[in-house]
């Protein structure tokens, strides 16, 4: 069993690892160990071997820039920047 500290800590240095920002690979390990906690493993852990080859396939960019492209008073279409 690996205990939730050590997980949370080598989650959030995977995400560092490929560029993104403290507070970004902070935010994201702690969604990931969230849904773990939960019972929600598909939404887990489980999901960084695929952050990372999204990264190495091009498809991840760890520092998006995000931009509204149109918004209405209730919708907006955003470019996330392949964040």
């Amino acid at each position: 069993m690996i205990k939730e500290k050590n997980l949370r800590r080598f989650t959030e240095n995977i995400f560092l690892s490929i560029g993104c920002p403290k507070k970004d690979a902070k935010l994201a390990a702690d969604v990931l160990i969230s849904a773990d906690l939960r019972g929600v493993d598909s939404h887990g852990t489980a999901r960084l071997v695929g952050y990372v080859r999204l990264y190495d396939n091009g498809r991840l960019n760890p520092n998006p820039e995000i931009k509204i492209i149109h918004e209405t008073p209730s919708t907006a279409v955003i470019d996330g920047d392949k964040g």
